[in-house]
């Protein structure tokens, strides 16, 4: 019998695909995360000269790679992330019965848990034994996500459910792929095959694109802002931030925001930093760019992130040094620009 997906996987050069538009190392040179690269269980990932690179021939397509990246700005051949998002129970392929089939429950982020919890009220996982598997990562990511999706819920004042089972004992040999799992296989790597064969766009590092990536923005339009409890969300992938005294109006954080959570508005007469809670993937892309070192985090009230709302974190206007007479962008009445500033310390 031909093991269909072990002849995909030899005949795809291209076991996954990441969007430059949204790839943090993609967009700027300097960023840190390299959360793709780390969370591989078969090290096929390399993060080198601003592209994510895949071994062909090591990468087995598990999915934990996208299941990490913030920005969802990866793609795994043979995955179907909008079956996942739509999925009320899902295994991995170690695990016996119902439910969507994938090879590793690593794939399955919070944002994915939120949404499907949110849709079907109740969802089901079944894990085989991760602890003989050598997607040992998948599966301690999984168990890390459920238990913040489960807190997540709480905090929002959800009585959705999400049940994970494990199966212990020995590894179980792969079971085969049902009629209905091969076609929607099938399906998928067409259509993904299909994708490929499209040029990728540009990435303009002078107008970098903002967006909100699916998985977050599916279960957002699903929070009812007058339900939910008064309280703090748990320490997860949204922020509330916070800007210090130290901004000086560079605007990098915003332009370098891959979701638009931050935003610059106004000109140099009047300029808003503005942030919106809900749009936050944690990315910390603000806090590596900026030059100041100014950003920083606050507490993220549930009301905060279910209405969704904009705010603004400092506001600053055009000021004129009066040691070196530039104009430059400060908190009203300041008369030192940022640079007289560190020479002279603020004296006089």
């Amino acid at each position: 019998m031909i093991d269909l997906e072990r002849l995909l996987k030899l005949m795809d050069p291209d076991p996954i695909r990441v969007d430059a538009q949204a790839c943090l190392a993609a967009r700027h040179r300097h960023s840190s995360c390299r959360r793709c690269a780390e969370a591989c269980p078969t090290s096929a990932l390399r993060v080198e000269g601003g592209r994510v690179w895949a071994d062909p021939a090591v990468c087995d397509r598990c999915g934990i790679c996208a299941g990490v990246c913030p920005t969802a700005a990866v793609s795994v051949r043979g995955i179907d992330d909008e079956a996942v998002l739509s999925a009320a129970a899902v295994r991995c392929e170690k695990a016996a019965g119902d439910g969507l089939r994938l090879p590793c429950l690593g794939y399955l982020s919070v944002d994915h848990l939120l949404a499907m919890a949110l849709r079907h009220g109740r969802v089901e996982l079944a894990a085989g034994d991760c602890e003989s598997c050598f997607r040992k990562v998948g599966g301690e990511l999984a168990r890390e996500a459920v238990a913040l999706a489960r807190a997540a819920l709480a905090a929002l004042g959800s009585d959705h459910a999400i049940r994970l089972t494990t199966e212990g004992g020995a590894e179980a040999a792969t079971p085969s792929l049902t009629r209905r799992e091969l076609l929607s296989l099938w399906r998928t790597e067409s259509a993904q095959a299909a994708r490929q064969l499209l040029p990728e766009p540009e990435l303009n590092h002078a107008r970098l694109p903002a967006r909100l990536p699916r998985r977050r923005a599916r279960w957002l339009r699903r929070l009812d802002p007058d339900a939910t409890r008064a309280g703090e969300m748990p320490a997860g992938p949204w922020k509330a931030r916070r800007a210090t005294d130290a901004c000086t109006g560079c605007g990098i954080c915003a332009a370098f925001c891959p979701t638009g959570s931050l935003a610059a508005e106004g000109a140099e007469a009047g300029w808003t930093l503005t942030h919106q809670p809900a749009a936050c993937v944690a990315c910390g892309t603000c806090v590596d760019l900026c030059p100041a070192r100014a950003m920083g985090e606050a507490p993220l009230a549930v009301e905060d992130l279910a209405r969704g709302e904009r705010r603004a974190l400092i506001q600053l206007v055009e000021c004129r040094c009066r040691h070196c007479r530039r104009t430059f962008r400060g908190r009203p009445g300041e008369t030192q620009c940022p640079g007289c500033r560190n020479i002279l310390g603020g004296r006089v």
